[in-house]
């Protein structure tokens, strides 16, 4: 896959942060034009280890007995140039550091920390299925100071809860962005064309070597859409919400205590609380906060907002 194509694919992501991306991925292709596998293989890392308490170094951290698994800054699927030059993180290494913090039998509880404005679309539904099929298993928390949204948010809104730390934090943007990016003029400067030659009408629809057409356009729309739905569908299911109150959001990003009023988030609370809340009982930790959840969701609806 060229550099090109990761650009024109669809992101869930804060459509700033994707610009921010593009304009790196430009920097990168005035030199030279590595594949995707290219660079996946130069910038590939070994299996970390066990470390001397016999947790997973670089996985995971631990507080008490709590797997601290960190999703943080651009999403992708795997470890590659975005990533690195994002200060990014890769959906497989989160999956399995998530896996391992389930399996560890020292492990008994997992905080999802996020602080992620999303990322790409490949992998988002598989990490967050996983994270709601292991629902019941050990109590799971999504939390953020910072920003969860759109990938970052399908994947915490799969947690049992999904808690803030205050008034400053950004949530949702539940919605899908792509682009198209057509070098035929870039190309003119520089004084070549390129012509390629397919076979299928819809093998290169999108191609970056030319104009986007209406069909290309109408095409690329209802893949957008296509996936919209799943997105909205699936956040309404791991948070028992109507897909249409999903929906009516519009891909807004809340800002701290409106994400409650949107039911987007379940509370608030520091870190350290949390935490030290689902050490001291894990089997009842997640009935007591939906308790003090739907306590706080009727002090708003009252507009006592505390």
């Amino acid at each position: 896959m060229k550099i090109l194509d990761i650009l024109n694919e669809p992101w869930l992501i804060l459509p700033e942060k994707l610009r921010i991306i593009q304009d790196i991925y430009l920097t990168h292709l005035h030199g030279e034009k590595l594949s995707k596998e290219d660079i996946n293989a130069i910038l590939a890392k070994a299996e970390p280890k066990r470390d001397s308490n016999g947790k997973y170094e670089g996985y995971f951290s631990v507080d008490g007995s709590t797997a601290i698994v960190e999703i943080h800054g651009v999403l992708a699927k795997r470890f590659d140039l975005m990533t690195d030059i994002s200060g990014g993180t890769s959906i497989q290494r989160i999956r399995t550091a998530f896996d391992k913090a389930i399996a560890d039998p020292v492990i008994s509880s997992i905080m999802l920390d996020i602080d992620s404005p999303g990322g790409t679309v490949d992998g988002t539904q598989e990490l967050a299925n996983t994270i709601y099929n292991a629902r019941g298993k050990k109590p799971i928390i999504a939390f953020t100071d910072g920003v969860m949204a759109s990938a970052a948010y399908w994947i915490g809104s799969a947690a049992d809860l999904v808690y803030i730390n205050g008034d400053t934090t950004w949530v949702g943007s539940i919605g899908v962005v792509t682009s198209h990016l057509d070098v035929s003029k870039w190309e003119e400067m520089k004084g070549y064309k390129t012509t390629e030659i397919t076979a299928g009408k819809y093998k290169r629809l999108f191609s970056e070597y030319k104009p986007l057409s209406e069909e290309g356009r109408a095409e690329l729309q209802e893949r957008i859409n296509t996936i919209y739905d799943l997105f909205t569908g699936e956040v309404a299911r791991f948070r028992m919400m109507d897909q249409e109150k999903i929906k009516a959001t519009e891909a807004k990003v809340y800002l701290g205590r409106e994400a409650k009023k949107a039911k987007l988030v379940d509370g608030v609370s520091t870190r350290d609380r949390l935490i030290s809340n689902i050490s001291k009982n894990p089997q009842t930790f997640i009935r007591r906060m939906q308790i003090e959840a739907d306590a706080d969701e009727r002090r708003i609806t009252n507009g006592i907002i505390s």
